[in-house]
């Protein structure tokens, strides 16, 4: 058995040689990839590529070793997340605005001559997206920005966008603004402008309050006098007996008033006749 194999052990290892150079040959196509196949550094064809509407060419396929090379891409749709952008508004508010898009591969071949493979791509969005988020969200308003379609910057971002990547092979398929916040210092200032108008508000009650004091006690005041007046015709011993009282509490009603004089009267002065019971 040993004698045996010892005989055939070129053989074997050709077998063996055989069996890795085949297994290195086929490769497994997914539905979810797409394959472009160089050879000696060239594209040859594509397998398995993206076109709406085609049926899956995922499979086995045999590439020849070291002539041909296989690079693997995703045939579907792939996110990508652009998070907290710092831009300024028409209005000059800075935000943070993060951005969420969707692309897919519809040129494998362009994409692997000019990015060479798939891994480069999120470099790529990442930096063209900020300079078109300047330049857009520079035209808008920032309530137009935070409400739906942030203004049509969704639309504008993506058609811009979609033209610089098609260069690439890669189509911008969605593109939407995600959250829109206010920087700290935009915050700060959003307070300040609150508490302004709050303050604005309040010293406009104040002053509303005051005028309509003012009104109703001299309404008040009115009232009274022409109430004395009317009793001073009906009852004239009344109305001296009151106006007495009224300058004597003037005089003497808070012994704390400073300026306080003694008087001193007879008996029978007139202004004490209603104390005397006369």
């Amino acid at each position: 058995m040993i004698d045996t194999l010892r005989s055939n052990r070129w053989l074997l290892l050709f077998f063996a040689f055989l069996a890795v150079l085949l297994g290195s040959s086929l490769k497994v196509v997914s539905e979810d990839q797409q394959v472009v196949i160089e050879q000696m550094g060239k594209p040859d064809r594509v397998i398995n590529r993206f076109q709406p509407g085609d049926a899956s060419g995922a499979g086995l396929i045999a590439v020849i070793p070291v002539y041909e090379r296989a690079i693997t891409l995703p045939r579907g749709l792939i996110a990508y997340s652009h998070g907290a952008k710092r831009v300024r508004s028409m209005d000059q508010q800075w935000l943070l605005v993060d951005t969420d898009l969707t692309y897919r591969i519809i040129d494998p071949v362009k994409l692997v001559t000019t990015l060479g493979s798939s891994d480069k791509i999120d470099a790529q969005l990442q930096a063209l997206l900020p300079g078109l988020l300047d330049a857009e969200l520079a035209l808008r308003q920032t309530g137009q920005i935070a409400g739906p379609g942030a203004g049509g910057a969704n639309a504008a971002l993506l058609h811009s966008l979609d033209g610089r990547t098609r260069q690439f092979g890669i189509q911008i398929v969605d593109l939407r603004l995600a959250r829109v916040s206010l920087d700290e210092a935009g915050t700060q200032n959003i307070y300040r402008q609150m508490g302004d108008r709050l303050s604005a508000q309040v010293r406009d009650v104040q002053y509303q309050s005051y005028s309509d004091t003012v009104d109703l006690t001299a309404k008040a005041e009115a009232e009274a006098a022409a109430r004395i007046q009317r009793s001073a015709a009906q009852d004239r011993e009344f109305y001296a007996f009151y106006t007495a009282m009224q300058s004597y509490a003037a005089l003497y009603g808070d012994p704390k008033r400073p300026n306080t004089a003694t008087i001193v009267l007879p008996p029978d002065s007139g202004y004490l006749k209603h104390f005397g019971g006369k």
